[in-house]
């Protein structure tokens, strides 16, 4: 019986980390193409979809990164080296850089160059460093050295959206998404060498979109904006749920910001940082808690009308990890309240007490809503990787 771990304390953080890991191990590992599967049933059979995501493949090297570094298993140090090796010897772009966005069966089938995915070779480099898995500082020189001098956009102090292969054309789309996960593996990047360059350019980061970009939403996250990172109210009109630039105030990124500014604060005790990690979060908690079911809503329009009343398995661990750096920051009980309620919450609705793993998505009176569990290019990272750092700044002070 999986799914009776102790939120409250360090082992039983890891526990479900490494209850989260058999899921996906040894399914993930493509012996013949090499990196790692992405499409899961609910028992962690294999669907048909042969995708390979740069997403994808980048959560799935954190997750056996983190996996080998809680463990010591050979098995999950030997899938991330497995990972890393397709990084450099199938995914890269040998002829122009960066990393190509999509493979099937081994052929390239996405040749543009997409910030978010790089921003997540930032993340699972960081994380393999740190495992001290082979391969893994050049994977984040060269990763690193892309995101600075082919994305990095100086006059906005932000990263553009999407290249195409030769880097000859720039999508004129901006977004704040792959800026929010640059910047959360940036701090990483700081914890694991203590260069000073990577907090500098996450507090940047978190200081362009939470204060500068927020001002056009009254202190509120908005997802889409145009070359001149104004605020696009028209991108993807109605996509609530795309992968990359959703629709709306999207709640999940409140919180995640919120996370966020909160883990800055840890190492940079600016007031700003605690002061609108709190708005960001009490206003989430107010426009997005179901208090009569639970959980958390996904979507509200420009208006603030809620959109999608979906709940989305990432917003629930994002939510998570913010009230536990929050609570351990200010002190303010109520935080530690809504984790209490939160975790039950996932324990209850979220988390397969039989195969493990987290479902993606519930209705709103929470109903599993897909027989697919786990889609390219979920890989459970969200719960992995916000267990991982509630344990790390909470432990047993819960």
């Amino acid at each position: 019986m999986k799914n009776t771990f102790d939120f409250h304390t360090k082992q039983g953080l890891y526990q479900h980390i490494e209850e989260t890991l058999v899921f996906y191990y040894p399914a993930a590992i493509d012996s013949t193409y090499g990196g790692y599967n992405e499409g899961y049933y609910m028992d962690g059979t294999l669907t048909e979809d042969t995708t390979k995501h740069i997403v994808g493949q980048a959560r799935h090297l954190y997750d056996f990164s983190v996996g080998f570094k809680l463990t010591e298993k050979t098995e999950y140090r030997e899938a991330a080296e497995h990972g890393i090796t397709f990084f450099q010897e199938t995914l890269r772009d040998k002829k122009y850089g960066g990393y190509f966005t999509e493979m099937k069966d081994g052929s390239v089938t996405d040749d543009k160059k997409l910030t978010y995915g790089h921003a997540f070779i930032f993340r699972a480099a960081v994380a393999a460093v740190e495992a001290k898995i082979e391969g893994a500082e050049e994977l984040l020189t060269d990763i690193y050295q892309v995101l600075e001098e082919r994305f990095y956009e100086p006059s906005a102090k932000l990263y553009r959206d999407e290249a195409s292969r030769d880097w000859s054309s720039f999508l004129e789309y901006r977004g704040q998404n792959c800026n929010m996960h640059i910047c959360e593996s940036a701090i990483t990047a700081y914890e694991t060498t203590g260069q000073q360059r990577y907090l500098d350019q996450a507090l940047n980061i978190a200081d362009q979109v939470t204060n500068k970009l927020a001002a056009q939403s009254n202190g509120l996250i908005w997802e889409n904006y145009d070359e001149a990172w104004l605020k696009d109210e028209q991108f993807n009109h109605g996509e609530t749920r795309d992968e990359f630039r959703a629709y709306g105030f999207v709640g999940g990124h409140q919180f995640e910001w919120s996370k966020l500014l909160a883990w800055l604060y840890i190492h940079k005790q600016d007031s700003w940082l605690l002061e609108r990690a709190e708005e960001l979060y009490q206003t989430g908690w107010n426009h997005y808690h179901d208090q009569k079911q639970g959980g958390i809503f996904f979507v509200m329009s420009p208006d603030k009308e809620l959109i999608d009343k979906g709940k989305s398995y990432w917003v629930l661990a994002e939510t998570l990890a913010a009230s536990a750096l929050l609570h351990g920051q200010t002190g303010n009980d109520v935080y530690g309240e809504h984790y209490d309620e939160l975790f039950r919450y996932v324990q209850e609705h979220f988390i397969d007490p039989e195969h493990g793993a987290w479902y993606q998505w519930l209705t709103a009176d929470n109903k599993v809503e897909d027989e697919v569990k786990s889609p390219s290019p979920k890989t459970d990272y969200h719960p992995i990787s916000a267990s991982f750092l509630i344990a790390t700044y909470r432990g047993e002070d819960l």
